[in-house]
């Protein structure tokens, strides 16, 4: 079934680039924007173990600023931000499968939703850290200490067995190939940020946070996540290609498109599957 959505005026110059007949076609390859994705963040992880073994074993422990600059665990540096950008993107995916939903009158158009409001807060919290201000009230008005000693993690499982307990369905009303690589993504995601930070928490306890060790154990944590996003990313894609087997942006003037009253026009042409 093909789809013309309606047309939309655009300033003129906002793309430069026409063929003979005054139409631009722009064609977007995701796959190679993931290449460079996961590039970026083998690239962070390889930079974060410098850092660390700089910091530890040489006696240029911040290298001018440049050490917390590169190391995962260390809050509103490169690799924090990278890991807000890959999670904003996430919803930004989900966003667009919950309007293909509501299109077609999916029946859990609502649970693709909510998940991208869950995953645009979890893009905001890995920047300003919210979920950090949960571990001091915890763990002074609990005694807290030992795999507990970062106490946010009580609420955060919380929340991940509420989340999942409620998207079960939701999750087996999937195609067995999607559904496979959005647990995967999830149970590599959880282990890093729920069950490596238990890890985490009982060393900080026992030895402190100033050490080899722990930093090793913190550069596992958020290697795990970003893997678990990136797999999510990737699954959230090919889903999407495969939904939508063209997306065709033509753009040229009033001449070449009717009703356009000869403004420029941007015109989207989808070509669903099935």
């Amino acid at each position: 079934m093909k789809e013309t959505l309606p047309t939309t005026p655009v300033l003129k110059g906002d793309f430069l680039f026409k063929n003979k007949t005054g139409v631009l076609h722009l064609k977007f390859n995701g796959k190679k924007y993931l290449s460079w994705l996961y590039r970026a963040a083998a690239l962070l992880v390889l930079l974060n173990i410098v850092a660390i073994v700089s910091k530890h074993f040489t006696s240029h422990p911040n290298a001018w600023g440049l050490i917390p600059q590169f190391e995962l665990d260390r809050e509103r540096n490169i690799p924090t931000y990278f890991s807000s950008f890959i999670l904003l993107l996430s919803s930004l995916l989900l966003f667009i499968v919950s309007v293909l939903k509501k299109r077609r009158q999916g029946k859990y158009t609502w649970h693709w939703r909510l998940l991208a409001f869950i995953f645009l807060y979890m893009s905001v919290d890995e920047s300003a850290g919210v979920h950090e201000m949960f571990i001091y009230p915890l763990r002074d008005t609990f005694a807290l200490g030992g795999v507990l000693y970062f106490s946010w993690v009580i609420v955060g499982g919380m929340l991940v067995l509420g989340l999942g307990l409620y998207y079960l369905r939701f999750l087996f009303s999937l195609a067995p190939k999607l559904r496979l690589k959005l647990m995967l993504a999830g149970v590599v995601y959880v282990s890093g940020a729920l069950g490596v930070e238990l890890l985490g928490g009982y060393y900080a306890d026992t030895y402190g946070l100033d050490n080899f060790t722990y930093a090793f154990i913190t550069t596992i944590e958020e290697t795990l996540e970003i893997t678990g996003i990136m797999i999510f990313i990737t699954a959230l894609y090919i889903y999407l290609e495969q939904e939508l087997s063209s997306l065709r942006f033509n753009i040229g003037s009033g001449e070449a498109g009717a009703g356009t009253g000869g403004s420029s026009y941007l015109k989207v042409v989808r070509q669903w599957r099935g």
